[in-house]
């Protein structure tokens, strides 16, 4: 008779081996209790055959599937009963041979090895077919289950960013609508200084007018009665006669050049004024628009 030794490892070497911090390996075996049953030596320490790191195995692959924990008790639990069930039959057939070796040197009949060969195999398939049929109705149902919980998670999802969405249109249209009444309110009343302002020019551009021509008026009154006195003075002889006109002539071009002048130099203001006027009208224009351009938004990506 050959002895044979099991290989044993320890938790630090298992979790290495698969892949699997060792807490959670010893989750796994508080969560399935009386499934995942870890030897353990005099000491108290956990060692792990390859039976026991097969099982581990099978339970990693499952939890990768994210199947949950009632679903793996359920397959790990179908899985030890078939290998229960495989077990005890060949236990079971290994006991009726040796009895039926024991019991006559002769060789049985072929037709009842035969039959007892057929029997154990349609028991296998029956076994297995049960469990297969429940673990895939269980895989079934829970699948279901999942898919209905996620299609009602992103139904919610949609639903909430549908409702974020229109009120974040809806607080986009307030504020451009408040900007456009306040542009149309600075709008009114820009144009209600700039009509108070030409008003305002226009009238003082006619007290200058009537200014200039009543001033043209009394210099010519005046340049007709020295005129009508030079004439009508015999004793002013010719050379002051010729430096009173030549003064008179000076006055008067002196006169033209200031009222000239004076005129160029309101013209010059008027322009000033009005460039300054449009220059401010136009940077409030731009600055408008540039206030209402909206800004993209990060779930307006189709824009």
């Amino acid at each position: 008779m050959t002895n044979q030794f099991t290989k044993a490892y320890t938790i630090n070497e298992v979790s290495k081996q698969i892949g699997v911090p060792a807490g959670t390996l010893r989750q796994w075996e508080k969560d399935l209790k009386g499934l995942l049953q870890i030897p353990r030596s005099k000491n108290g320490a956990r060692f792990y055959t390859d039976h026991e790191i097969k099982l581990l195995t099978k339970i990693k692959e499952m939890r990768d599937n994210n199947l949950n924990q009632k679903m793996i008790h359920q397959l790990l639990h179908a899985h030890l009963q078939l290998e229960a069930n495989k077990t005890g039959d060949t236990k079971e057939t290994e006991n009726q041979i040796t009895a039926i070796e024991r019991g006559t040197d002769e060789t049985p009949p072929p037709s009842i090895e035969q039959f007892k060969t057929e029997l154990l195999s349609e028991i296998k398939n029956e076994i297995v077919m049960s469990i297969r049929k429940e673990v895939v109705e269980e895989v079934k149902r829970e699948i279901s289950k999942g898919a209905l919980y996620t299609v009602k998670n992103l139904s919610d999802s949609i639903y909430k960013s549908s409702e974020k969405t229109k009120a974040e249109i809806h607080t986009l249209t307030d504020r451009i609508q408040q900007s456009s009444e306040q542009t149309s309110e600075v709008v009114g009343t820009l144009s209600k200084r700039v009509s108070r302002a030409s008003k305002r020019h226009s009238e003082h551009f006619h007290a200058l007018t009537k200014r200039i021509s009543e001033s043209s008026e009394a210099s010519s009154e005046e340049f007709k009665t020295m005129i009508h006195y030079i004439s009508s003075s015999a004793e002013v002889t010719s050379g002051e006669m010729s430096t009173l006109i030549e003064t008179l002539n000076a006055d008067r071009e002196i006169y033209i050049e200031s009222i000239q002048k004076e005129r160029e130099m309101y013209w010059q203001q008027s322009r000033e004024r009005e460039d300054r006027f449009q220059n401010f009208i136009e940077s409030f224009r731009k600055t408008a628009a540039a206030e209402e351009v909206p800004q993209k938004i990060w779930w307006q990506f189709w824009k």
